[in-house]
């Protein structure tokens, strides 16, 4: 795969393989690589927030966010941001106004401020706002967001690539894959995309890409609308296109600083196109229930009785470096009845290296 880009004949062959949904995945890619040039500081923010741990030692500088129980902080003088143990953190003041999301599923928007010598020992972390003033446990604190002056300042995304070789069968796997989103206090929407290529000597090369859209809102602390978008096509299942659209309302079950777990449940709608086949209907669509859990969804055909579809994808990042990560990902789609001959089944693993902004 890799040599096959080297020149512009072979470029062409995968362009051909690339078939329906080549224009389509071509501007899901454009559309996110926008994202991330933009997606650069357009201005300076203060570098004044004050952090004392509990040992004595202070740092001057900004506050960059808070994750999986680290709040993320650099200075003017550290070559990299550092991640301090929350737990640890006796003072806080922020001059900036933050996102703070809260284990109760609440987001709050204000200024940060852990005083040394609180009112309230229990509740000694709060979150100052224009209009009020909110003390929560600094436990009940899992994530704190930088809230931008611009829309794009505001996107957070990754991107990443990955290669593999085999000379013993002569194949060759390559994956692409990229994702960005946006996050207020209310809405939530993330863009995601990704293909995958494999070759192999004497026998037929396959093709896999994808593109994902989600939004949220949230309704109460715990309850969300939902709507999501999304495009696949799959040459393990002959599937040419398809196209789903859809929409409900989620609820929160769990939230934690390190796992998040929403339901959610409605109704969607897809448009399908196949590899066409004696006697079946190569173009469909269809009218389908929506349940599922985060990123593991279920569609129950109501159009066609008794077809179900699966949908599952999961990630595990390991950081090598400074917004550099190792990622190994399991993607999942199951069909129950298909309406061609083809396989039911579209399972694989990627590994890949990526980059975070």
């Amino acid at each position: 795969m890799l040599r096959s880009l080297s020149t512009g004949q072979e470029g062409t062959q995968v362009m051909k393989i690339l078939g329906f949904s080549a224009p389509v995945l071509l501007k899901c890619i454009a559309l996110i690589a926008v994202l991330v040039v933009f997606a650069c500081p357009l201005f300076g923010k203060r570098k004044d927030d004050v952090v004392i741990m509990k040992n004595g030692d202070t740092f001057t500088g900004e506050i960059k966010g808070l994750q999986h129980g680290e709040l993320i902080f650099k200075s003017d003088y550290m070559k990299d941001s550092v991640h301090l143990d929350w737990a640890q953190v006796q003072t806080l003041q922020s001059k900036d106004i933050y996102i703070v999301g809260l284990s109760n599923g609440e987001r709050l928007t204000g200024m940060i401020n852990k005083p040394a010598t609180p009112r309230d020992r229990t509740k000694n972390v709060r979150v100052v706002a224009e209009e009020s003033t909110v003390e929560v446990k600094p436990l009940e604190v899992i994530a704190i967001e930088q809230r931008e002056g611009s829309f794009w300042n505001q996107l957070t995304g990754s991107i990443n690539y990955g290669f593999s070789f085999a000379s013993g069968s002569n194949s060759t796997n390559s994956s692409l894959g990229a994702d960005a989103a946006f996050d207020t206090a209310k809405n939530s929407v993330q863009l995601a995309t990704s293909s995958q290529f494999d070759s192999q000597a004497n026998s037929k090369n396959t093709n896999r890409l994808t593109f994902d859209s989600r939004y949220g809102r949230s309704l109460t602390n715990k309850w969300i609308a939902a709507g999501l978008f999304g495009l696949l096509k799959s040459n393990q299942q002959d599937l040419k296109l398809r196209s789903t659209y859809g929409g409900g309302f989620g609820r929160r079950l769990l939230r934690t600083d390190k796992t998040s777990l929403i339901a959610i449940a409605g109704a969607a709608y897809s448009h399908e196109s196949y590899v066409p086949q004696p006697g079946a209907e190569p173009v469909r669509d269809n009218a389908e229930s929506l349940i599922g859990i985060t990123r593991t969804l279920l569609f129950p055909s109501l159009s066609d009785p008794g077809r179900q579809r699966l949908s599952s994808q999961s990630n595990l990042r390991i950081e090598l470096a400074r917004n550099f990560y190792w990622n190994f990902q399991l993607y999942e789609n199951y069909d129950t009845r298909p309406p061609v001959n083809a396989a039911k089944n579209d399972l694989g693993v990627t590994t890949s290296v990526g980059w975070t902004f």
